[in-house]
């Protein structure tokens, strides 16, 4: 069986986001074979800038087609060695990992197997989920406990500092008021986590101002806080959790093991939270999940995608002891919610796979087409909280406003 054409498949779908409409791309892969046998992968830069997938997907492609799809570990490895002049992290990882996904969903469907078996088989039978959710709403927050969820994460806590300036006090009086009107909403029922995104705010938090708020927010117990500093700062992450007592997260945006080695080296972190879609695919995130247990860190899947992407990050977390929570989308998506039951089984807060061979995610032709690419539609955090392009002709259907 040889690889006869790698082809980027990008579409744009309607989203209804706190802020409004707004159109979200996603940047999936397809590698065919002359077997007839097709893979699908997903990379997760099409979210931020889908035009750079086509060149990239075609730069890979000219080093893999004619070869054995299941010779997974040599063509990570000789796509490797052509991204390095695009540059060893970004784009060009998040786009050869796409491409990996999409070998390893082959090898499923020539096996007839899933591809968590693949990896080593099941170390859960099942996986709890958490999800975001904006702010403390009553009606929302009941809407996730009835479907069993027993954490939710407020996201992007940070967002108050793109005003001119707010005091320290101040942003430290904010940040508990936040976690004080979740806990009167939910109880301890929950487990509570905050995702402060400083990676995606022109005004990230220093480590000063960071070390103050997690030490303020020690006393409610939170699941872990995560991106309170720029991932680069891994020193200030090793001061923070040095003084503090609140388990740390980060790992989205770090791809290939080698960029999360100084986080291992140091024990920067508590939870780690790698991306098959980001960090290199599936066999990269694999020995991040591993190398993580031999530092003692627990594993989250960090999985903001669509369903071959969601997928792909289930069944590594599936295949790895020390992944004990996943993330599920609550907002309907007919590439995300629309697809991800056909592999996984939502129920009670849990996920459970389906059996289903390779990736288990059906993208067909027909639901593609309906989807068209629209231009400049990548998120770009950068720029205004509701950055993007909207159509009045866009309805979207069993979407919420609350939570993502």
């Amino acid at each position: 069986m040889k690889i006869t054409a790698v082809k980027p498949v990008l579409v744009t779908v309607p989203e209804l986001w706190e802020h409004g409409m707004r159109p979200s791309t996603y940047g999936f892969v397809r590698v065919e074979t002359d077997a007839g046998i097709v893979g699908f992968g997903e990379s997760y830069v099409a979210w931020y800038a889908p035009e750079v997938v086509p060149p990239l997907v075609e730069h890979f492609a000219n080093v893999i087609v004619g070869e054995d799809p299941t010779a997974i570990n040599a063509l990570w490895g000789k796509m490797m060695v052509k991204a390095l002049r695009w540059g060893p992290e970004g784009p060009p990882i998040s786009v050869l990992g796409a491409i990996e996904i999409a070998l390893w969903d082959i090898l499923g469907k020539v096996a007839n197997l899933p591809v968590y078996q693949l990896l080593g088989g099941l170390a859960h039978d099942s996986l709890r989920c958490y999800t975001s959710i904006a702010r403390a709403d009553q009606e929302a927050a009941d809407k996730l406990l009835g479907q069993g969820y027993t954490a939710l994460k407020v996201a992007h806590v940070g967002e108050m500092l793109q005003a001119p300036y707010i005091t320290i006090p101040e942003l430290i009086k904010q940040e508990c008021a936040k976690v004080e009107a979740m806990r009167e909403v939910l109880g301890d029922r929950v487990d509570l986590m905050l995702d402060a995104g400083m990676p995606f705010y022109r005004k990230p938090w220093s480590a000063d101002i960071a070390l103050r708020v997690v030490k303020a927010l020690d006393a409610y117990h939170l699941l872990w806080m995560e991106q309170p500093v720029l991932q680069t700062n891994v020193d200030d992450y090793v001061r923070i959790r040095q003084l503090t007592t609140t388990a740390l997260a980060a790992g989205e945006n770090e791809t290939t093991l080698h960029g999360y080695k100084p986080f291992f080296e140091k024990r920067a972190i508590d939870i780690v939270q790698p991306d098959a879609t980001w960090c290199g695919g599936i066999s990269e995130d694999m020995k991040i999940m591993a190398a993580s247990d031999a530092h003692d860190m627990r594993t989250v899947t960090h999985s903001f995608s669509g369903a071959v992407g969601l997928a792909a990050n289930f069944h590594v977390g599936f295949a790895n002891r020390n992944c004990f929570m996943v993330r599920f989308p609550t907002k309907y998506n007919p590439f995300g919610l629309g697809l991800i039951e056909q592999a996984f089984e939502f129920k009670n807060g849990f996920i459970q796979p389906t059996g289903a061979p390779g990736l288990g995610i059906d993208l067909t032709d027909s639901l593609v087409e309906q989807y068209p690419f629209i231009p400049n539609s990548g998120i770009s955090h950068g720029r205004s909280p509701f950055p993007r392009p909207t159509s009045p002709d866009w309805s979207p259907t069993g979407q919420d406003t609350v939570s993502w």
